[in-house]
């Protein structure tokens, strides 16, 4: 009976982060529980529901039908007990942290741990800009934000920096529009301080090739429009692939992937920028 049905907010936890994740074994890691445990409590909550909840596909676990009705059950079940949880806890975090991040990072779960990091301490003034990874470092070291959320390569990670994921960068053209790269590369660019445009430069002079920028343009979506069009060629994360848009397999340089980092202007951050830190590391590691 419906009436008798309890859903422990463990489970839906486990079920919410196996589904985002895509797998046992990385929620457990996430979670700090047994591959076991998650496995128990997966099963004990699919046994109340009395349907299945998960189906493995190519990309790993995804959800049912039935599954992803009761995501977003679980979606505000567990964000509002831990907003009630944290709530009585008596935050007493006050003051300003200005925050700097990627147009890649300011997707619905940024905004939404934002939003709850805001809602958990009402003592805290909370500002965020968006920018280019280049600029960003530009205003940690200029002390114009706090803490940035920026691309780099690994090789370039400074101590203390945070991961949050990684991505592999490839070679794109429009599908309908095939581009010879010769000598000079018709390149679509986000702004003059691109991170992918700056090491394609580095990369391909080592090459003896050179870059012809045709557009310039601040937002992903500008950027995917222009390769799908024709205009040029660009360096992107594999997940900005989008319809229309394809991977060049030939002899343009490969990269070593991007990592995804949170970083702090200070040495040793205060207290709030702490709490904001494990807040975002929380809620955004490995993020897909």
């Amino acid at each position: 009976m419906l009436g008798g049905m309890r859903l422990d907010i463990d489970s839906l936890r486990t079920f919410k982060t196996v589904v985002e994740l895509g797998g046992i074994t990385r929620a457990a890691q996430k979670l700090n529980l047994t591959q076991s445990a998650v496995s128990h409590k997966l099963a004990r909550l699919e046994e109340r529901i009395g349907r299945p909840l998960l189906i493995k596909g190519s990309g790993g676990l995804g959800p049912t039908a039935d599954g992803r009705n009761l995501l977003s059950y679980a979606d505000r079940l567990v964000s509002l007990h831990d907003e009630a949880a944290e709530h009585f806890r008596s935050s007493d975090l006050a003051g300003q942290v200005r925050l700097g991040s990627t147009e890649d990072a300011t997707g619905k779960k940024f905004a939404a741990v934002l939003g709850r990091f805001k809602r958990l301490h009402p003592q805290v003034s909370l500002s965020i800009k968006v920018g280019q990874s280049l600029m960003l470092q530009h205003w940690l070291k200029s002390g114009e934000v706090d803490l940035a959320i920026l691309q780099t390569f690994e090789d370039e990670m400074e101590d203390g920096d945070q991961e949050l994921w990684r991505e592999d960068l490839c070679w794109v053209q429009g599908e309908d529009h095939p581009i010879l790269p010769e000598q000079s590369i018709p390149f679509v660019s986000f702004d003059q301080n691109c991170f992918y445009r700056q090491a394609a430069q580095r990369r391909l002079a080592e090459q003896g090739r050179s870059l012809n920028v045709i557009l310039e343009c601040p937002s992903s979506e500008g950027v995917r429009a222009g390769v799908r069009h024709g205009l040029g060629i660009a360096l992107l994360g594999r997940r900005n692939l989008a319809p229309g848009i394809v991977e060049i397999h030939g002899d343009l340089p490969r990269f070593s992937p991007v990592v995804h980092v949170l970083r702090g202007r200070n040495e040793t951050p205060s207290r709030l920028e702490k709490g904001l830190i494990e807040a975002v590391v929380a809620e955004m590691c490995d993020i897909k």
